[in-house]
C-alpha cells in the first residue's frame, strides 16, 4: 500500500509542492524532525482548482513511523472572519480528499496561523464550528503566525 506523503506527491504537480508555509505577510514553520512530507500551494495554478472554489492556503500530508497527519492551512496575518477561514478550511480538506488512498488512517488537523488578536466571537464560532474530512471532524487549531505547524499537530 503506498503510504499517503507518496500517494499526493504523485497526485500534485512538482511545482505545486513547497518548502515553505507563507503568505501576505504569515508564515508557520512546517520543519518536523524525521517527518516525511510534502506541502502544496493550493493557489498552484497547475492544479486546475476553479477560481471561486472556496480553499485554503496549503495542505500539508506527514508521516512519521505509524502516525499520518493531514493539515489544511489557512494563513492570515491581519483580521479575518471565522466563518470564511472555516469556509475555507473546508475547501482545503476536499480537494486533499480526492488525493488520499480511500483505506489510510490519519489524523485530521486543519490548522488557522494568525497575526492578529482573535475576538471572543470568533473563538467561539472556531469551537462551534468544526471542519470535516471523511468520517472526521475537528475544530480548528489556531497558531500564531511564525508558530510552528508541530505545535498544532502535538495538541491533538
Amino acid at each position: 500500500m503506498k503510504g499517503l506523503v507518496a500517494a499526493v506527491s504523485d497526485a500534485v504537480p512538482d511545482r505545486c509542492r513547497s518548502d515553505s508555509c507563507d503568505k501576505e505577510g504569515c508564515t508557520l514553520s512546517v520543519g518536523i524532525a524525521r517527518v516525511k512530507r510534502v506541502l502544496v500551494d493550493l493557489d498552484c495554478p497547475d492544479l486546475h482548482i476553479p477560481p471561486d472554489l472556496k480553499r485554503c492556503d496549503y495542505v500539508f500530508v506527514g508521516e512519521k513511523n505509524t502516525k499520518a497527519w493531514v493539515a489544511p492551512i489557512e494563513l492570515k496575518s491581519g483580521r479575518f472572519h471565522a466563518a470564511k477561514v472555516i469556509d475555507q478550511l473546508q475547501g482545503g480538506a476536499e480537494t486533499v480528499k480526492a488525493w488520499l488512498p480511500n483505506d489510510s488512517a490519519f489524523q485530521f488537523v486543519p490548522v488557522l496561523a494568525h497575526g492578529g488578536a482573535i475576538h471572543r466571537q470568533q473563538l467561539n464560532e472556531f469551537r462551534s464550528r468544526k471542519v470535516r474530512l471523511r468520517k472526521q471532524k475537528q475544530q480548528v487549531a489556531v497558531v500564531r503566525c511564525g508558530g510552528k505547524l508541530k505545535d498544532a499537530l502535538d495538541a491533538r
